[in-house]
């Protein structure tokens, strides 16, 4: 019986012979690769050079890491200096783990080496060391040799550093002190022994120190940097780097000297209302505490918020000077404060004092100026507004108008425009917090009113521009300025012929007594009016004097005037300029502002006789037109003319009355806004002590949210979960509820009570930080307090000490209320140094904290550090506070992921380089040798100089040199860059120009041909 047959085997015979015949007629060197493993694709000229290289990444402390690691053969072929790699497929290795002490930690691998056309691969063990530098070290075996390979591993947790300084500000000469700490970044656990370095560099961002310091206990860390006396100026930087942590801080140098005494000053009150009379008191004294007696004082004022104060209360009505008096102290009482006070003021005052020997210093004091005596601030959960016809949860913050907290205090809650509304009552809690369900129906028009209109400080209706002395074609002496100065304020009344503005040009002619004797103008009735003003003044005595003065004269005061006329026979221009100078003329005696604020037309007839000079105008009014015609016929009843008339003529003559250009500035206008306005107030054991009111604008609803109680949760408690729909959600409520926790880990997954809408979570026993709760889209967020907070208690042994006496202090340091050890860091400084620059405060350290991400803070204060810093404790504040946290923070990794890379070289170049100048000094002696040893008449020819490159060689090689190039073949001429080949031309070489021959042939066409 026949077997059957298998044609699977024919199928793999025709694979094998095509695979023998495909690597047959591959261009292979057959030679170097059953010799050393090596795919070349000519034969090597001369040995195999290699280089290694390793590489590791997913690198991580107390897991497993991949390594990879493989060698690449270097070589060249015949008649070549080009190097040409190929990879060395035979290849075995040994890993281990370097410290920065040069310890080797051997590693292990669970599995073998897996080799991949010479690129090995495994993953290996990593012992949990601690942080610092280290080296992979990476042991490699081909058949070309053996060779070991160092990958750079900077092995660092995670960190935030803190760096501080002992003050901010030194002089050239001083000695920086700083001081570090290095925490974890995940849990600010401190980092016992981190490694790490200081680095300063100057205001040219010049390293001048850089010094190794590793963190001690408590990840403290600490150093000096002493000031040269000549060091530059300006802002220099102290930082501590670890691994990819660092902090770095800015301190200025300058030089500087403390201030000898200092301001003091306060409000008498938290805040003023509107028609109280601010008080601030002050004091002078020395650093000492001695007072500063009769020092005088200089004041600014600067008011803030929306209310504009008065015109003139900054320049003229606040007090502007002052004097301490004997003991140092000084009282400035303010003013009253106007009846439209809006809204909150705040005034502040910058007080520079003066001592006796001309030493200045400034200070500033405050005074809060409040329409109400409380403020209300809101957070709601339905994008910070009220929806009408829905159940809305409100929170209300409330404070004196200076901004204590009202805690314990009722709240009473009425819609502004509805005064049937009984309003709803709530209690606030110990951050002032109250939280309250309330339907605000249906939004409505809420008018603001406008801030009060100030008008702009008056223009100077006259202003002296240039004086000259017209006599002496010089400055007019500083005693006649200053006259003149003092004379112009009286010439205002002639602004009412500068309509629109105007300059005036007068002449004065002023005898050796100070009389104006003459005085000369230009033909207009502002410049007559302006000259005739000033002729019936003096000036000081002494020489005649003719002075010229410019003068610039505004109108803006004054009530704007139009003129128009018609004559018959016709209205000639003279006429209707003699109209305009008598009703500018009335200018005088008009309101500025009309009764209606618009304008206001009167109709005059006039009549000029022929040879007169002079004509009349009879004025008509109607309506509001009537209190302003009794002004116009006493002034403008007549006018003048130039000329006499050569006819009669009578006409009409319109005067248009409108408000002068400063009451035409537009003045604050009310807007409204749709939304509604709440009266708020408070009562404090059955008394009023304030009310206020507040503007809220609509909001909407979400289609889920979640509600968390508490949102303050303690670890091992309970975490109910609500779940609220909204007018727009549709569909079935979540199945599922999920808790994951900012330090990481997988989420915990509860069902939920469908029925109820509700879910219940269980936080384990060490919870801590933000934990956030997701449930068909929507989120809510709740924060546990860590168990092991820190505080810090400091007092001193008694309240005051001496001059010279020490002070001892007392430093308590708790966790959950036990005394703990802990590392403190002191830094004391004279509070003079405030004055000079900013010191660092009680928040300096959190930098290092976490952020978390807020849409804003609650009532604009309150904010997620807050509450994890542990100032927020009332239930109602911290859940207004957490509907403002959009996303908990990201938390660090307890460790990092790292990787690292590295390879040995190989540079033929260099080593062929080393190797011929050795030799190239042997052919230079040789050739000395033959110059002088040559029979007389003999060349120097390529072929000669190819022999004495031999002889060369060989004479290197007797006394045991390397003669040979980085693969060992003996080095030819014909193997030499160009650059190298053109140092051995025998032009390069021979000395004695009579043994080259005449005729020249070319070295490197010779060497090229005859590859010597």
């Amino acid at each position: 019986m026949t077997k059957p047959r298998r044609p699977w085997r024919y199928v793999l015979l025709a694979f094998a012979v095509s695979g023998a015949i495909f690597m047959l007629t591959r261009p292979v060197c057959w030679s170097a690769w059953l010799l050393h493993g090596v795919m070349a694709r000519q034969c090597p000229d001369g040995d195999f050079r290699q280089t290694l290289w390793a590489n590791a990444n997913g690198i991580h402390r107390g897991g497993e890491g991949w390594v990879y690691a493989g060698a690449v053969a270097h070589y060249a072929v015949a008649r070549s200096q080009y190097d040409r790699t190929g990879v060395v497929r035979r290849v075995t290795a040994d890993v281990s783990l370097v410290d920065a002490k040069g310890n080797a930690t051997p590693l292990e691998s669970a599995k073998a080496w897996i080799n991949d056309d010479g690129t090995l691969r495994a993953p290996f063990k990593f012992p949990n060391v601690p942080d610092g530098d280290y080296q992979l070290r990476v042991h490699e075996r081909t058949s070309l040799g053996e060779g070991s390979v160092d990958v750079p591993l900077a092995l660092y947790a995670p960190a935030k550093v803190h760096v501080i300084t002992d003050r901010p500000l030194y002089q050239p000469g001083d000695v920086i002190k700083f001081r570090a700490v290095a925490l974890r970044a995940r849990d600010l656990v401190p980092l016992d022994g981190r490694p790490g370095h200081w680095e300063v560099r100057d205001p040219n961002g010049e390293l001048v120190l850089e010094e190794k310091a590793n963190a001690g206990q408590w990840g403290v860390v600490a150093g000096t940097f002493p000031l040269d006396s000549g060091a530059p100026q300006g802002e220099w930087h102290v930082a501590w780097v670890s691994g990819d942590a660092r902090d770095d801080v800015s301190i200025k140098v300058q030089p500087f000297v403390l201030p000898r005494f200092r301001v003091e000053a306060n409000a008498t009150k938290p805040f003023y209302r509107a028609h109280e009379k601010p008080e601030v008191k002050g004091r002078v004294v020395y650093s000492s505490g001695a007072p500063v007696a009769g020092a005088t004082l200089e004041i600014s004022w600067n008011v803030g918020g929306n209310w504009p104060p008065p015109t003139d209360w900054l320049t003229k009505t606040l007090p502007q000077h002052a004097t301490a008096d004997k003991d140092g102290t000084f009282d400035l009482k303010l003013p009253e404060i106007p009846g439209d006070l809006q809204g909150q003021a705040p005034l502040v005052a910058r007080i520079a004092a003066t001592d006796a020997s001309g030493d200045r210093v400034e200070g500033s004091a405050s005074a809060l100026l409040s329409e109400d005596a409380i403020q209300v601030s809101t957070v709601t959960e339905l994008a910070d507004g009220l929806v009408e016809g829905f159940n809305n949860r409100l929170f209300l913050r409330a404070s004196t108008a200076s901004g204590a907290v009202l805690p314990g205090v009722e709240l009473l809650v009425k819609r502004a425009w509805d005064s049937e509304d009984p309003g709803v009552k709530a209690m606030t809690d110990e951050d002032g917090v109250a939280q309250l369900q309330i339907d605000p129906g249906s939004p409505v028009n809420v008018v603001i009113p406008p801030p009060p209109y100030r008008p702009p400080p008056p223009q100077p209706a006259v202003s002296l521009q240039e004086t000259e002395d017209l006599l002496r074609d010089d400055e007019v002496p500083l005693v006649d300025q200053e006259a003149i100065e003092r004379i112009v304020p009286e010439l205002a009344l002639c602004a009412r012929f500068a309509n629109g503005g105007a300059d005036a040009q007068v002449g004065l002619e002023i005898d050796s007594s100070g009389a104006i004797r003459g005085h000369g103008a230009n033909f207009d009735s502002l410049s007559d009016c302006a000259a005739a003003a000033l002729a019936s003044k003096r000036l000081p005595a002494g020489k005649p004097r003719l002075y010229r003065l410019d003068l610039d004269f505004s109108d803006h005061a004054l009530a704007q005037v139009g003129v128009s006329a018609e004559g018959v026979p016709g209205s000639p221009d003279v006429l209707q300029q003699a109209l305009t100078v008598a009703v500018d003329n009335a200018r005088s005696c008009l309101p500025r502002r009309t009764a209606s604020g618009g304008s206001v037309e009167l109709i005059g007839t006039w009549h000029s006789a022929k040879a007169a000079k002079l004509g009349t105008v009879t004025w008509s009014a109607e309506g509001e037109g009537k209190s302003l015609q009794p002004c116009l016929q006493s002034k403008a009843a007549t006018f003048a003319l130039p000329k006499e008339n050569l006819q009669d003529y009578v006409g009409v003559v319109k005067a248009e009355i409108s408000p002068s250009e400063e009451d035409e500035v537009s003045q604050p206008q009310a807007t409204t806004m749709l939304g509604y306005e709440l009266r708020i107030t408070a009562r404090q054991k059955g008394k009023e002590i304030g009310a206020t009111t507040i503007r809220i604008k609509p909001g909407n609803v979400p289609p889920l949210r979640l509600r968390a109680t508490p949102v303050l949760a303690s670890a091992g408690g309970p975490l109910d979960i609500e779940l609220l729909r909204g007018p727009n959600y549709e569909g079935d409520v979540p199945e599922e509820a999920y808790l994951l926790s900012d330090r990481g880990g997988d989420p915990v997954k509860v069902k939920v009570d469908r029925e109820a809408r509700t879910a219940h979570f269980q936080l384990p026993p060490n919870a801590a930080g933000w934990f956030t709760v997701s449930a068909g889209g929507a989120q809510a967020l709740v924060y546990v307090r860590s168990q092991q907070a820190l505080a810090v208690a400091l007092k001193t042994e008694r309240e005051r000490y001496a001059p010279g006496q020490k002070a001892k202090l007392a430093v308590r340091t708790m966790v959950g209320g036990t005394g703990t050890q802990a590392a403190v860091g002191l830094f004391g400084v004279d509070e003079s140094l405030a004055q000079l620059v900013s010191l660092p405060g009680p928040d300096d350290m959190a930098r290092v904290h976490q952020k978390v991400q807020m849409t804003s803070p609650a009532f604009g204060t309150l904010d997620g550090e807050a509450l994890t810093l542990g100032r927020i404790r009332g239930a109602n504040a911290a859940m207004a506070t957490v509907l403002r946290v959009n996303a908990m923070p990201t938390a660090a990794e307890l460790d990092g992921v790292f990787a690292g890379n590295s390879a040995t070289t190989f540079d033929p170049n260099g080593e062929l380089t080393d190797r011929f100048y050795d030799i190239l000094g042997e052919l230079h002696a040789q050739a000395r040798e033959w110059e002088a040893s040559a029979p007389q008449g003999e060349k120097m020819h390529p072929p000669g100089m190819a022999a004495l490159w031999r002889k060369a060689l060989d004479a290197v090689e007797a006394r045991h040199g390397n003669v040979k190039d980085a693969y060992g073949r003996r080095l030819r001429l014909s193997q030499l860059p160009s650059d190298l080949l053109a140092l051995t031309d025998p032009r390069q070489v021979i000395i004695q120009g009579t043994r080259l021959p005449e005729d020249v042939e070319s070295w490197s066409a010779y060497v090229a041909k005859e590859k010597p």
